[in-house]
C-alpha cells in the first residue's frame, strides 16, 4: 500500500490526476442513467441501451486510464503505440457491455457480483492492455501482488456499484451508484500503477509513429467530455421523450404489425434469393446443382466459364450427360474427344453412388487441374463443386522439391540424399548390384571464401556442382550435403574398379581451372569411398563410413581418394576417446608448462623462456603436443587451453627477474574467438606482470586465416606494451607483406633453415644464410630456433644473429627447475673456449 500511495503522491501530477477523475465520474453518471434506462426498456431495446451503456462506460474507463497516464511521471520519456492504445478500448466497452447486461437481464442473488466481476476484468483488460501501448525507454517490471490487488478492487468496487444502481433508480442512488463506479475504475488504475516499475534500457525507445502523451491526453478528455455530456443530455431528454410516444408507439405498433407480416415474408424471400445469387456468383468455385433425374436445377457463373458452356446448356433442366458430353467433344477436358470417349466418361460418373461423397480430380486441356466435390442431397440429386487446385499443387510441388534440393546448386539435399539412398540400399539387400557411396570434399576452399570473397565461393560450388554432372552418367546420384562437401552414389558391378574409375574421373575433373570471372581458381579434391553392403548396410552407417575415408583421404594430404578399411573406424574412436580425455584433462589439471631459454648470443646471458604446453596423461602418460594440438585447433579447446596457458604463464614469469621475458604462441582459433585481447589484459592484471615482458608469437598461418581481424587484436595488444614476434619466419610466401604491414618486435628464424647452415647440401647452405641474413638486416630481433650444434651457433654469431634457442642451450624444463638456470649465464660459442 506504502508503494501505491508514494507512486500517487510522487510520481503522478495531481491537476491531471484530478481531469482523470472528472473524465471517470462524468463517464460513470452517464453509464447509471442510460442502465436505468436500459431496464426500463424491453427485448431488443433494452440490448441498445445496455450496449450503450457499455460504450459509455468503457470510453470512460479508457479516457481516464490516458488522462491519468499524462499525469505519470515514471522520470523517463513516454510515448504510446497507436494500435494497442486503439486496441485497448474494445476490452472496456465489450466486457463492461457484459457485466451491465448480465445485471440487467438476470434476476436473482447473482446478478450484482457476477456483473461486477465481469465489470472489475473489462476495466483490469482495458488498463493492462493499454500499458502494452506505454513505449519507453526501459523494461516494465510488475509486482504480481499489487496487480492481483488491483483486479479484486475493481471487482469488488464493481459488485458494489451494481448493487446499488439495480435497487435505487433516484438521484441519490444514481450519484452513489456513479461514485462507487470511479471508485472501481480510480482505485485500480492507480493500484495497478503502484505495481509498475520501469527498469531502464538505452536501447529501447518509443517507435517514430508513437502518440505523444500530452496530444493523446488533452484530445482523449476533450472529446471524453463531448461524447459523455452529450450522451447524458441524450438520455435524460429520452425519458421525457419516451413517456410521450409510448402511447403513440402502441398505436402504431398495432396498425403496423399486420402490414410487417405481409411484407417480412415477401422480403425475407426477395433477401434470400438475392443473398443466395450473389453467393452463387462470386465464389471462387464453380458451383452446379441436380436434381434426383440428373437434371440441372442451377450453376454460377464461374460453372459456366470453367467449362465453357453455351447459354442453352445453362437453363434449367439441362441433362447431367449433355453438359459432360460438350466436354468432351468440345476438347475441354484432356485426352480423347470422341464420341465413345464422351460416352465412357458418361459411364463412370454415372456408377457413382448417389447416397456418398465423391472427389476426383480432372485435368483440362490447358493444364488446368480442377477438383470436383460430389455431396449427395435429400431426396435425391446432389450439389457439386469445381475448384481450381493447378497453383496449389504446383505450389506443393515447388516446396517439396525446395525441401530436397540445395538452393545454390541446385542438387539434391542430404535429406533426399538418405531417402534416395535407403531405396538404394533395399535394392542391394534383395541381390542387386553393390552400391558405392563417394563422399567429396574440395581441398582449400574457405581460402577461396577468405580471399575472394563469399560471392566468388558461391559461383565456385556452381560450377562445381555443373562439372560433376557432366563427368557422371546421367542415373548418378549426386548431392551436395553442405558448404563444399558433396556426395556421389551409383550402383557398381566391380566395386573397388569402378569405384575407382569414378573417383579418379571426379577428382580429374575438378582439378581443371575455374573461371569464375574475374579470377581462375584451381582447386584439388579428396574423396572418400565407401561399398555398400560390405561397408554398411543402412544409410547411417555406410554415410559415416565413407565420411571416415574422406577423412583419412584429407589427413593423407587431400587431392586424392580412398576407401572406407575398418582400422578407420577404429581411429576415429581412438580420436573421440583423445578428444574426451582432452576435455577432462584440462578440468582435471593435467596440463603443465615448460620453459625453453632464448639467450643472447655474445654474452650468454637468458633473454626470456618460450611457454611450452605439455600433457600428462594419467593413462598414456606424456602426450606429444603434435598429437594433441591439432585436435585442439580442430574442436576449439585450444581457445581455453591458450588462455590457462596465459595466466599460467604470465604467473610463473613474475616470479622470475624482472629483465627476463615470457613467450607464448597464439593460435587461430584464439583471434577467432575474440577474446584474445580481454585474455590478456586479464593475465597481466591478475598476475601483475608488466606488458613489455610478455612476447605474444604468431605464424604466418595465423595471420592468413583473417589478417585484418589478427592485425586489428594485434594492433591494440602492441598499444598495451606487448611485444609481438612472427614465428617461422621464411617457410611462407607472405612473411614480407606482413612486416611490412605490422612493426614485429621480433622475428623468429624458423629451425629449418637453422638445420641446413650444418648441412650437406651446399645450395641449401646459401639459402639458409641468405634467409638469415636478410631477417637481421630488417634491424629487428633475431631469434634462431633449434639451434643444436656449435657449428650452427658459429654461423648464426657470424651472421650477427641476436638470439637463439635450442637444445644447444636447453631442452624444455619444467618451472621448478627453471629457477637454477636462470642463476648462470648459458655457454655459448664466444665463451666456451
Amino acid at each position: 500500500m506504502f508503494r501505491v500511495l508514494t507512486c500517487l503522491a510522487v510520481e503522478h501530477d495531481w491537476r491531471l490526476v484530478l481531469l482523470a477523475g472528472l473524465v471517470c465520474f462524468v463517464a460513470s453518471i452517464v453509464a447509471v442513467n442510460i442502465f436505468h434506462r436500459a431496464i426500463a426498456s424491453q427485448a431488443r431495446t433494452r440490448l441498445i441501451w445496455i450496449a450503450i451503456a457499455g460504450a459509455a462506460i468503457g470510453y470512460g474507463i479508457w479516457a481516464t486510464h490516458f488522462i491519468a497516464m499524462l499525469a505519470y511521471e515514471p522520470g523517463v520519456a513516454t510515448a504510446y503505440g497507436v494500435f494497442l492504445t486503439a486496441l485497448s478500448l474494445a476490452p472496456a466497452v465489450v466486457l463492461t457491455s457484459i457485466g451491465l447486461g448480465f445485471a440487467a437481464n438476470y434476476p436473482g442473488r447473482w446478478r450484482a457480483p457476477i456483473g461486477g466481476a465481469i465489470i472489475g476484468a473489462g476495466i483490469a483488460s482495458m488498463h493492462y492492455l493499454g500499458m502494452s501501448a506505454l513505449e519507453v525507454p526501459g523494461r516494465v517490471v510488475w509486482s504480481f501482488d499489487l496487480v492481483v490487488v488491483s483486479i479484486a478492487l475493481g471487482m469488488v468496487f464493481g459488485y458494489a456499484a451494481l448493487a446499488i444502481v439495480v435497487r435505487y433508480a433516484d438521484s441519490w442512488g444514481t450519484f452513489v451508484a456513479a461514485l462507487l463506479l470511479t471508485l472501481a475504475i480510480v482505485s485500480h488504475h492507480f493500484t495497478a500503477m503502484g505495481a509498475v516499475e520501469i527498469v531502464p534500457d538505452p536501447t529501447r525507445g518509443p517507435d517514430a509513429a508513437s502518440l505523444s502523451p500530452a496530444f493523446l491526453a488533452v484530445a482523449i478528455a476533450g472529446v471524453a467530455l463531448s461524447v459523455l455530456g452529450m450522451s447524458l443530455v441524450g438520455v435524460l431528454a429520452d425519458r421525457r421523450l419516451a413517456n410521450r410516444t409510448r402511447k403513440f408507439e402502441e398505436i402504431i405498433s398495432q396498425l403496423s404489425h399486420a402490414q410487417r407480416q405481409l411484407e417480412g415474408s415477401q422480403t425475407e424471400l426477395r433477401e434470400q434469393k438475392t443473398r443466395l445469387d450473389s453467393a452463387l456468383h462470386n465464389m471462387g468455385e464453380g458451383l452446379c446443382m441436380f436434381d434426383a433425374e440428373k437434371r440441372l436445377v442451377l450453376c454460377n457463373d464461374r460453372y459456366a466459364k470453367m467449362y465453357r458452356l453455351p447459354p442453352e446448356l445453362l437453363s434449367a433442366g439441362t441433362p447431367h450427360h449433355e453438359i459432360i458430353k460438350h466436354r468432351i467433344t468440345q476438347g475441354i477436358l484432356k485426352g480423347p474427344t470422341s464420341d465413345h470417349a464422351a460416352d465412357q466418361l458418361i459411364s463412370v460418373l454415372g456408377a457413382l453412388p448417389a447416397d456418398a461423397a465423391s472427389s476426383r480430380i480432372d485435368e483440362l486441356a490447358d493444364g488446368r487441374l480442377i477438383c470436383v466435390t460430389r455431396q449427395p442431397m435429400a431426396g435425391g440429386g446432389w450439389v457439386a463443386t469445381h475448384l481450381d487446385v493447378t497453383e496449389q499443387r504446383r505450389s506443393e510441388a515447388k516446396i517439396t522439391y525446395m525441401a530436397q534440393h540445395d538452393a545454390l546448386t541446385d542438387l539434391p539435399n542430404r535429406a533426399l540424399l538418405r531417402e534416395r539412398l535407403e531405396h538404394a540400399l533395399a535394392r542391394t539387400s534383395r541381390g542387386g548390384p553393390n552400391l558405392a557411396v563417394l563422399m567429396l570434399d574440395l581441398d582449400r576452399f574457405k581460402e577461396v571464401n577468405d580471399t575472394l570473397g563469399h560471392p566468388a565461393g558461391d559461383t565456385l560450388l556452381q560450377a562445381v556442382a555443373a562439372r560433376l554432372r557432366e563427368c557422371v552418367r546421367e542415373a548418378t546420384f549426386i548431392a551436395r550435403l553442405g558448404g563444399d562437401e558433396f556426395a556421389v552414389i551409383e550402383y557398381v558391378t566391380n566395386p573397388a574398379t569402378d569405384a575407382a574409375a569414378l573417383a579418379e574421373r571426379i577428382r580429374m575433373a575438378l582439378c581443371e581451372p575455374f573461371d569464375l570471372g574475374d579470377h581462375q581458381v584451381t582447386t584439388a579434391t579428396s574423396i572418400g569411398i565407401a561399398i555398400a553392403p560390405g561397408d554398411g548396410n543402412d544409410s547411417e552407417k555406410i554415410l559415416k563410413s565413407a565420411d571416415l575415408a574422406l577423412y583419412s583421404a584429407k589427413a593423407g594430404g587431400g587431392g586424392t581418394f580412398r576407401f572406407f578399411e575398418p582400422k578407420l573406424d577404429q581411429l576415429m574412436h581412438a580420436r573421440r576417446n583423445l578428444e574426451r580425455d582432452l576435455r577432462n584433462a584440462l578440468v582435471s589439471g593435467e596440463f603443465e608448462l615448460h620453459y625453453q631459454p632464448f639467450v643472447d648470443v655474445r654474452s650468454g646471458e637468458i633473454q626470456g623462456c618460450e611457454a611450452l604446453l605439455r600433457w600428462h596423461h594419467p593413462e598414456r602418460g606424456l602426450v606429444m603436443p603434435a598429437e594433441f594440438i591439432p585436435l585442439a585447433e580442430e574442436t576449439g579447446l585450444i581457445v581455453p587451453l591458450g588462455e590457462w596457458t596465459l595466466r599460467t604463464a604470465c604467473a610463473e614469469a613474475v616470479k622470475w627477474p624482472a629483465d627476463l621475458k615470457i613467450a607464448i604462441n597464439l593460435s587461430p582459433a584464439q583471434f577467432r574467438s575474440k577474446k584474445l585481447v580481454p585474455v590478456v589484459i586479464d593475465a597481466l592484471a591478475a598476475s601483475g606482470l608488466a606488458p613489455h615482458r610478455l612476447e605474444l608469437e604468431v605464424t604466418e598461418t595465423v595471420i592468413m586465416h583473417d589478417s585484418e581481424v589478427v592485425f586489428a587484436a594485434l594492433g591494440q595488444l602492441h598499444k598495451l606494451g606487448v611485444r609481438i614476434a612472427l614465428d617461422d619466419f621464411g617457410t611462407g610466401y607472405s612473411s614480407l607483406s606482413f612486416l611490412q604491414k605490422f612493426p614485429f618486435d621480433k622475428i623468429k628464424i624458423d629451425r629449418s633453415f637453422v638445420n641446413e647452415l650444418s648441412g650437406e647440401n651446399e645450395e641449401s647452405r646459401l639459402i639458409a644464410r641468405a634467409v638469415v641474413r636478410f631477417a637481421v638486416s630488417l634491424g629487428k630481433t633475431t631469434t634462431a630456433e633449434g639451434v643444436e650444434t656449435t657449428e650452427q651457433l658459429d654461423a648464426l654469431r657470424a651472421e650477427a644473429c641476436v638470439e637463439m634457442q635450442g637444445y644447444y642451450f636447453s631442452r624444455p624444463i619444467r618451472g621448478s627447475d627453471l629457477s637454477q638456470i636462470l642463476k648462470w649465464p648459458v655457454r655459448t660459442a664466444a665463451n666456451a673456449a
